[in-house]
């Protein structure tokens, strides 16, 4: 069972599918490298983005270009 507070676990989970980043806390919906990692497997899982990074030019870019 994954710890959705834990980065090494959420990290292992968005990278096998993205759209779990849905069951990150908060915290990490707002971590880069996680989002990257999510966004990398699935650009569905930018729904899932904090607010702050929905704005960062390299979080859209990413969501865009899977």
């Amino acid at each position: 069972m994954t710890n959705w507070n834990d980065k090494q676990a959420v990290l292992e989970a968005v990278k096998q599918d993205g759209i779990k980043l849905g069951y990150a806390s908060e915290e990490l919906r707002a971590d880069k490298e996680v989002v990257l990692a999510a966004l990398k497997q699935s650009d569905k899982a930018f729904r899932y983005v904090s607010g702050e990074l929905k704005t960062d030019k390299e979080i859209v870019l990413a969501a865009l270009n899977h």
